[in-house]
C-alpha cells in the first residue's frame, strides 16, 4: 500500500502547521477517540453524497492518515481492505480502520504526547486568529 503513488505521498508529505497543532491540542489519547469518530462519521455509512471527496487532504493528521492507509472513502476501503462499500461498516471494521489510522500517527508523530498540550492559535498575515 505504501508504494502506491497517492498512499506514498501521504506517508512522506510534511504535515501542515494546522494539522500538527490539532494533534498537539488533542494529544495521543483523545486523538485515538477522534480517529474512531472520524472513521464512523466520514466513511461508516454505505452511501455518502460526498463519496470520494469526504476526506480533506490537509488540516488534520487524521486526514493524512486516512489517505495513507486507504481509509479515506468507501471505494479505497473496498479496494484495499476488501470491505464491501454497499453496506455500513461494522463496529469491528471501524475499530480496524481507526487502529490503522493510529498506527500511521504513531509512526509519523512518535513524540506526540499522550495528554493535550496548550498551543496558541495560528494567525494569518492580517492578524486574524485561525485554528
Amino acid at each position: 500500500m505504501r508504494n502506491e503513488k497517492i498512499r506514498h505521498e501521504f506517508w512522506h508529505r510534511p504535515f501542515d502547521r494546522r494539522a500538527i497543532n490539532h494533534a498537539l491540542r488533542k494529544g495521543r489519547t483523545k486523538l485515538q477517540d477522534a480517529a474512531t469518530h472520524r472513521i464512523q462519521a466520514s466513511v461508516g455509512e454505505a452511501s455518502n453524497p460526498r463519496e470520494g471527496r469526504q476526506t480533506p487532504f490537509t488540516g488534520n493528521v487524521l486526514f493524512y492518515a486516512q489517505h495513507a492507509v486507504a481509509a479515506c472513502c468507501r471505494k479505497c476501503i473496498e479496494y484495499w481492505h476488501a470491505i464491501d462499500a454497499q453496506r455500513p461498516l461494522t463496529e469491528e471494521e471501524v475499530q480496524y480502520l481507526a487502529k490503522l489510522v493510529m498506527l500511521y500517527v504513531d509512526e509519523r508523530m512518535p513524540d506526540l504526547p499522550a495528554d493535550p498540550q496548550k498551543v496558541p492559535p495560528l494567525t494569518d498575515p492580517r492578524g486574524r486568529s485561525s485554528r
